[in-house]
C-alpha cells in the first residue's frame, strides 16, 4: 500500500511540474511583450515631453527651433541641451528624487534602452535624435511654422547606438533609425504626435538604418 501511495505521489509531482513549465512557456512571451510595450510607451511619453519643451523654446526664440547639432559655424544651443530648462522633471517617480537633476533630465530625454548603456558612456549617447534634413544648405536652424506638412515631417526619432560615432550624434537621418520597439521606431512628427513606424527588417542593432525614407507611409525627412 505504501509503495502504491509513493508511486502515485511521484506521478502527481511530475504532472504538477509539467503544468508549471507549460504555464511558464505560455506566460513568458506575454510578459516579454508587456515589458516591450511598456518601454515603447515610455519612449513615446518622453518624445511628447520634448516636443512641449521644443515648442516652448520656439516661442521664446522667434519661432526658431534650436540647433540640430553642435556646429562651429552656427551659434546657439543644440536641441538636446536647449530643452533642459523647459522639461518638467517632477513627472518622474518619487523614488527617483534623490538622483541628480542631470540624471533626471537624461532619463526624460532618452529611450529606455539608455539603461543598457554603461555609465561611462551614458552622457555621450543619444538614443533619440533630431532629423538632420530639417535644415538645408548654410542655414543654422529652422522656423517651426515653415514646415508645410507637419503631420508627416520627422522631428525626432529613435536613433541607433550600436556604432560609437553614430551614438554620439545629436542628429541623423534614415540611416540612423533604430527599430528597437517590436521591429519599429518611434517617430515624433512636427505637429507633436508620435507614432511607431516600421520600415524593412532592421532591428536597431545593425548599421542598416532604414532602407528608404518613406516607410511606405509618405514620411517626410526633407521638408523642402
Amino acid at each position: 500500500m505504501n509503495k502504491n501511495n509513493r508511486a502515485f505521489t511521484l506521478i502527481e509531482l511530475l504532472i504538477v511540474v509539467f503544468i508549471v513549465f507549460a504555464i511558464i512557456g505560455i506566460t513568458f512571451p506575454v510578459l516579454s511583450k508587456i515589458r516591450e510595450k511598456s518601454k515603447q510607451t515610455v519612449c513615446m511619453s518622453n518624445m511628447g515631453q520634448m516636443y512641449k519643451a521644443l515648442l516652448q523654446y520656439t516661442i521664446e526664440n522667434d519661432g526658431y527651433l534650436p540647433l540640430e547639432s553642435n556646429s562651429e559655424a552656427c551659434s546657439g544651443e543644440v536641441w538636446f541641451k536647449a530643452v533642459d530648462r523647459y522639461i518638467t522633471t517632477d513627472i518622474l517617480p518619487d523614488d527617483q528624487k534623490e538622483i541628480s537633476m542631470k540624471e533626471r533630465l537624461l532619463q526624460l530625454k532618452q529611450d529606455p534602452v539608455i539603461n543598457t548603456v554603461t555609465q561611462d558612456k551614458k552622457y555621450n549617447t543619444r538614443t533619440i535624435k533630431m532629423n538632420s534634413q530639417l535644415v538645408q544648405g548654410s542655414s543654422c536652424n529652422r522656423m517651426i511654422d515653415s514646415i508645410r506638412f507637419p503631420s508627416k515631417t520627422v522631428l525626432l526619432f529613435d536613433g541607433r547606438i550600436n556604432n560609437k560615432q553614430v551614438a554620439r550624434r545629436f542628429e541623423g537621418s534614415i540611416g540612423s533609425v533604430a527599430q528597437r520597439h517590436s521591429g519599429g521606431a518611434n517617430i515624433l512628427f512636427m505637429d507633436g504626435h508620435v507614432e511607431r513606424v516600421q520600415n524593412g527588417d532592421s532591428d536597431g542593432t545593425t548599421n542598416d538604418g532604414w532602407p528608404n525614407g518613406h516607410a511606405d507611409q509618405g514620411i517626410i525627412w526633407n521638408p523642402d
